[in-house]
């Protein structure tokens, strides 16, 4: 028969977590710019803020993105 190391069998697993990327729904983001959704595809149109990441068919940005200011909006 087996003994158990109890010291050992009563500390916590370990698990590795995931990083989790924060993300804003495209509308809120829109909001707090001041613009309309489809400005913000515009602006992914002509390289000022990165394309959106979808999941489950739903348009999602990291918060922390600033449009680039380098380029006309026009």
């Amino acid at each position: 028969m087996a003994t158990i190391d109890t010291a050992a069998a009563s500390q916590p697993k370990k698990t590795k977590t995931k990083k989790v990327q924060q993300r804003e729904p495209w509308r809120r983001y829109a909001e707090r710019r001041g613009v309309s959704t489809r400005t913000l595809d515009r602006w992914v149109e002509n390289g000022i803020i990165p394309a959106p990441e979808y999941v489950r068919g739903r348009k999602y940005i990291n918060p922390d993105t600033e449009p680039r200011q380098d380029i006309d909006a026009a």
